[in-house]
């Protein structure tokens, strides 16, 4: 009897604490501090659809949209349009310099970047290449999907990402000193929800094959 209510009392004790740092999480998640001058982008996940849907507002006002193909079950290639329904990017899962099934991000005809996903058991993390298979960047996420950071490779920081937990919303912010187009950054920041969103539909393994490099 008494050997029952020790397990008891330490299965209660193990679920407060979960339930604690839940909690904790949740309200610590979504706020993270400026490290300096930057624009601002807020990304709104269209939640109800079986493609990725994302209105991307900077600085308060309407600025683009990205979405998915319904018609795409394995991976889920991104399209940026303007506000008049233009195309003027492009990131998918494909053949390309670097990597097997890594993104390439495309503005207008233009290869801008390529992103390699990265072994990493506590969070997601990206090797960012330009057209000239140079390592330009680095970016990581952590293991709950709130807080990302982009750094170049002096070690600065150019872009960061952070939303709430349990909550598929999440703001962009670039700054002054990032040396990529804007376009890109969001497309690498929109790549990386398409492949968390993915892998967590899929029970854990990552979509786009991700590279020990």
């Amino acid at each position: 009897m008494m050997k029952r209510i020790g397990r008891n009392f330490i299965v209660l004790a193990v679920v407060i604490i979960i339930a604690v740092v839940a909690v904790v999480a949740f309200i610590t998640s979504g706020n993270s501090e400026a490290k300096g001058p930057h624009t601002e982008y807020q990304c709104d996940v269209k939640s109800i659809s079986l493609s990725t849907k994302i209105d991307i507002d900077k600085e308060g006002e309407d600025f683009v949209k990205v979405r998915g193909n319904l018609f795409r079950f394995i991976t889920d290639p991104l399209t940026m349009y303007d506000l008049e329904d233009n195309k003027i990017a492009y990131a998918g899962d494909a053949y390309h310099f670097i990597a097997q099934d890594s993104h390439s991000i495309n503005v207008g005809d233009t290869v801008t970047a390529e992103m390699v996903g990265l072994v990493d058991f506590f969070g997601e993390s990206y090797d960012i290449y330009n057209a000239d298979e140079e390592q330009v960047a680095e970016v990581s996420f952590n293991m709950f999907n709130t807080k990302g950071e982009m750094y170049d490779m002096d070690g600065n920081i150019i872009a960061d990402f952070y939303s709430k937990l349990f909550f598929n919303d999440f703001t962009v912010r670039i700054y002054e000193d990032c040396e990529l187009d804007e376009n890109t950054v969001l497309m690498i920041f929109c790549s990386y929800y398409s492949d968390q969103k993915a892998d967590s539909s899929s029970g854990g393994s990552s979509s786009s094959n991700k590279s020990s490099k």
